[in-house]
């Protein structure tokens, strides 16, 4: 805290990397509301600790399919994430950055989500040794991912080696069919390759071991990144999806003969709790302008 007081002073940029471990992931928001108020920093990244115990007891490889007692569990990490996400996107869009919900929101966009684990292939974030050891990757520093040493090859022939390239290319040809059948997989894309080392239904080795958080969170945010992209495409500010998700709450909460949430004066059931009838006779409600995810007013007045 010292540290991060002694930058704040002096006005040097930086970003917090929490990571999310077996301890702390049950406390989501506060670990969340802690680095927004207390350490008062607006750019965080949050790291899964996942780590993998080797035959010899070692954790140092990606070797082996049992995890430590410190490593987060799946379901704990997909919870942590929404929780935070909730508290986010109805408070804190255009004011806290947090990079798992910038990447998702590129996503949803349709654009790269400028994180490696999201991307269909990898081997962009090469790790360089004191002693000119050049890895694949950070999370691979490991004998059987050395490229070589920059005393004896240039760093750009190391860097786009064969073996780089086929690095990089295995995070999307390695992965199972459960994966690239998924309804998330656009955002995800498998993650990281270094967490993949469980077996799928179908004995398909390669499913990641987060795989089940990442499905909780990314089925949460769906709707909430929707009406982001919607809002963001016609040229609204992303902090207005703030204002439509405590529109669409209000909505959900209205009584039929309380005020419509809308501020038309009208009762609810006068206005976007009117039923009317559709083009083959069914009720429809008025709750939804046609052309938005979200409620009409919210995005229109």
């Amino acid at each position: 805290m010292w540290g991060l007081r002694l930058l704040q002073k002096h006005g040097v940029e930086y970003n917090v990397l929490a990571t999310v471990n077996r301890r702390n992931a049950d406390y989501p928001l506060e670990v969340y509301r802690f680095l927004r108020d207390e350490a008062k920093t607006d750019w965080v990244q949050f790291i899964p600790i996942v780590e993998r115990i080797n035959e010899d007891g070692g954790t140092l490889y990606q070797e082996g399919n049992t995890v430590s007692d410190l490593s987060v569990k799946p379901e704990q990490f997909g919870t942590f994430l929404t929780r935070i996400f909730d508290e986010w996107a109805r408070n804190d869009v255009g004011k806290v950055f947090v990079q798992t919900f910038e990447a998702a929101a590129r996503r949803w966009l349709g654009m790269p989500s400028g994180m490696c684990v999201f991307e269909e292939t990898c081997g962009l974030g090469l790790a360089l040794e004191h002693n000119g050891d050049l890895y694949s990757c950070d999370h691979f520093v490991e004998p059987a991912c050395r490229l070589g040493n920059i005393l004896e090859k240039e760093i750009a022939e190391l860097a786009f080696s064969e073996k780089q390239q086929k690095f990089g290319r295995d995070k999307r040809d390695s992965l199972p069919r459960e994966c690239r059948e998924c309804d998330v997989f656009f955002a995800c894309r498998g993650e990281c390759p270094k967490n993949r080392f469980l077996t799928t239904r179908d004995g398909e080795q390669g499913l990641n071991y987060l795989c089940e958080g990442w499905k909780t969170f990314f089925r949460h945010i769906d709707h909430p990144l929707k009406v982001l992209a919607w809002l963001m495409q016609r040229g609204y500010p992303a902090p207005e999806l703030m204002r439509v998700l405590a529109m669409e709450e209000a909505f959900a909460r209205a009584g039929r003969n309380d005020p419509c949430p809308c501020g038309s004066g009208l009762k609810f059931k006068r206005c976007h709790g009117r039923k009317e009838t559709g083009p083959k006779g069914k009720n429809r409600s008025r709750e939804k302008h046609p052309d938005t995810p979200g409620p009409g007013p919210a995005v229109r007045s």
